[in-house]
């Protein structure tokens, strides 16, 4: 029989709050820290465990009544004393595998303490080699202290003992997250996908790892699948997106960015890709819309005025573009483009030479090379 990874009614649980953003898809490692929460349940000890651990009923009495005092006091948030009382339960019976767990898991959550807890753990093991669960939770302290590669050998040993252990399965794929290990991490993500198949945030890390391995025909796969069984992943519309981007598929890129919008409807990259799209597509109005809602959901950022404007202006609104590109560079007077482009704005839209000759000059002063602008301006110089 394999062994269980866990009897303890305490564990470090992991939290993945990854979130992946289009415009920049990697794992970011300040995103990914651990977060562990002390999970307090009561259960009632086995009296197996009592036969099995303790050498006289004695030293089992006392022992594990020591040991479920200690949960009370976890339940009150008593720390301290909790962790004393587990040493009086260790101390009647030293070879308490759980006990040991139980105190390394309230000396890295309750008392923030991660290299007692990780001593704590190896007495547990020590004592109960098989004991999985406390391999997994020293790989979570560790992987918390950036010790990656004892957490690798931490979770990877409590894997090997309990190979349906989900939980430490996805602890292991998210430490190769971390570090950014696309082959790792795909070996990982599909041995959680064994255990729980079709799971849409499986589904989604095996496709962004594949992408990041440059195995683009699997990334596909995964999306698939993952939107058959979640129609509305965002991420996985943002990645669909990316992806089609990549393979010069513009109108298959579009669908996928508007599903994403249909989801979630402010977010910038979408909007920011379905404008250029668009614009690539010659469908100005259709690109307007978005650009307008950049500016919208980010009024403070000059390029977003500036795309705008030059939208605007191909569909004649000259009032509005005009109004954008002073915009942009009210936001940002060092902004070069927005020079040249409102130069330009007044020499073919408002055939206004004098206005046009001022913001070239600008555009020159802070570096512009155009050979056509720098000619110009020479050729009215008093």
């Amino acid at each position: 029989m394999l062994p269980q990874p866990s009897t303890c009614q305490y564990a470090l649980t992991w939290i993945n709050p990854i979130k992946i953003m289009r415009s920049a898809p990697k794992p970011n490692r300040s995103q990914h820290r651990p977060i562990l929460n002390l999970h307090a349940w009561l259960i009632i000890m086995m009296l197996w465990w009592v036969f099995l651990l303790f050498p006289s009923a004695a030293f089992a009495d006392e022992a594990l009544n020591y040991f479920n005092q200690a949960h009370q006091y976890i339940q009150q948030g008593q720390h301290e004393q909790a962790v004393a009382t587990l040493e009086k339960a260790i101390a009647a019976y030293p070879r308490f595998a759980e006990a040991h767990h139980l105190l390394g898991l309230i000396y890295f959550t309750g008392l923030q303490q991660p290299e007692q807890a990780v001593a704590a753990f190896k007495q547990a093991v020590s004592y109960y080699p098989n004991f999985a669960r406390a391999h997994m939770d020293m790989g979570t302290v560790l992987h918390h202290q950036q010790q990656v590669a004892d957490a690798e050998a931490a979770y990877q040993k409590a894997v090997a003992l309990y190979p349906r252990f989900l939980e430490a399965q996805l602890a292991l794929a998210a430490l190769y997250d971390q570090t950014a290990q696309p082959k790792k991490a795909i070996t990982a993500y599909n041995s959680a996908l064994s255990l729980k198949p079709d799971q849409p945030d499986i589904l989604y890390k095996l496709a962004y790892w594949h992408h990041q391995a440059g195995e683009d025909e699997q990334a596909h796969t995964m999306l698939e699948r993952l939107h058959t069984t979640d129609q509305n992943h965002l991420d996985g519309w943002l990645l669909k997106g990316e992806l089609f981007e990549k393979a010069n598929k513009p109108d298959e890129a579009v669908q996928a960015y508007e599903q994403a919008l249909s989801i979630k409807g402010d977010l910038l990259g979408p909007h920011q890709a379905l404008g250029f799209l668009y614009q690539d597509q010659g469908k100005s109005e259709q690109a307007a819309e978005h650009f307008s809602a950049i500016t919208k959901l980010d009024p403070e950022n000059p390029e977003a005025h500036l795309n705008f404007g030059v939208i605007l202006a191909g569909l004649k609104r000259l009032d509005e573009a005009e109004q954008e590109y002073l915009t942009a560079i009210s936001l940002e007077p060092n902004l070069t483009e927005g020079y040249y482009n409102l130069g330009v704005f007044y020499e073919f839209h408002r055939k206004d030479t004098d206005k046009a000759l001022q913001q070239y000059r600008e555009y020159l002063k802070l570096g512009g090379t155009d050979e056509r602008i720098t000619q110009l301006v020479k050729k009215v110089q008093p």
